[in-house]
């Protein structure tokens, strides 16, 4: 069973955006590689020490700020690629925190570490729909759960990746640091909601929208018990710029970011900001990728 979720990975690998794959690890990785049991680095000392060490805190002396980047860094290196396999192919991996270590890099979360691939499910239904998993049969002694509905697909995934590993990590950031957990959940669905429509040349229009809806559009459900706390924490902005798309989405939260000194860094799509200055900036993201 494990060797089928390493062959789905590679498949992935291939078929996706590497920002997607370059979070995941399956199998130990290479000797000298930086890495921590995820518990261990969430001893409340060890963060914080972590999160003073960052070159924000440094700049700023705001525990703050630095703690939203360091979360923001977190977020990043955690969620799209959990979250892809699960829209691409119906895989679910298990990221409760007693199940992964994280890869560091500059001590920068860069990775996750996945132990036991046998706690892993997998919905057939959305993995049959995916061409470029045709040559990989599910095992037909599959000792995982396979799930029957994408509510149960969402189910798992969201308990593990939410409710067992993002949710106490906010909790323990806003004990330490004072930082309000919605700019944490902000940067959470900074991290996750634009592949949604990244993935549209490699997913179901009903894959995505199912996932997306359940994620972003309910104020109540499967994330979290209670109030959903990724419901409604974006909005919509019409830009009417040629060369650029007709709309952009905007964080309802600032991830502290431009507050670092000099006071010049501001993100494309940071609430603080008018509609020119953010058409300025995503033509200037635009030229530096080309």
């Amino acid at each position: 069973m494990c060797d089928f979720i390493e062959q789905v990975f590679i498949s992935a690998q291939h078929n996706l955006e590497s920002l997607y794959t370059d979070c995941i690890i399956l199998t130990p990785p290479p000797e000298g590689s930086e890495v921590i049991l995820l518990q261990d680095y969430l001893q409340p000392e060890r963060l914080l020490s972590v999160i003073q060490a960052t070159p924000e805190y440094e700049k700023t002396q705001d525990i703050r700020i630095a703690a939203s980047i360091w979360n923001k860094v977190y977020s990043w290196a955690t969620l799209p690629g959990v979250l892809a396999l699960m829209t691409w192919a119906g895989v679910g991996l298990d990221a409760s925190i007693d199940n992964v270590s994280l890869v560091l890099e500059d001590s920068q979360p860069k990775a996750l570490w996945f132990h036991d691939l046998s706690r892993s499910v997998i919905y057939p239904q959305r993995y049959l729909q995916s061409a470029s998993l045709k040559a990989i049969d599910i095992p037909a002694n599959y000792p995982g759960k396979i799930v029957n509905s994408v509510d149960d697909l969402h189910q798992f995934v969201f308990t593990g990746l939410f409710q067992r590993n993002l949710a106490p990590i906010i909790d323990l950031v806003q004990r330490l640091t004072k930082l309000s957990k919605k700019t944490m959940w902000g940067n959470a669905v900074n991290a996750s909601e634009g592949q949604f429509f990244e993935l549209s040349q490699c997913t179901t229009k009903e894959a995505r929208q199912a996932d997306y809806s359940a994620l972003y559009e309910q104020p109540e459900s499967l994330v979290l018990p209670g109030r959903n706390p990724l419901y409604n924490l974006v909005r919509t902005e019409q830009l009417n710029e040629p060369g650029l798309p007709n709309q952009v989405t905007v964080r309802l939260t600032c991830c502290l970011y431009a507050y670092i000194p000099p006071y010049d860094g501001k993100c494309s799509n940071c609430p603080l900001i008018e509609t020119p200055e953010r058409i300025a900036l995503m033509k200037a993201d635009l030229a530096e990728d080309s």
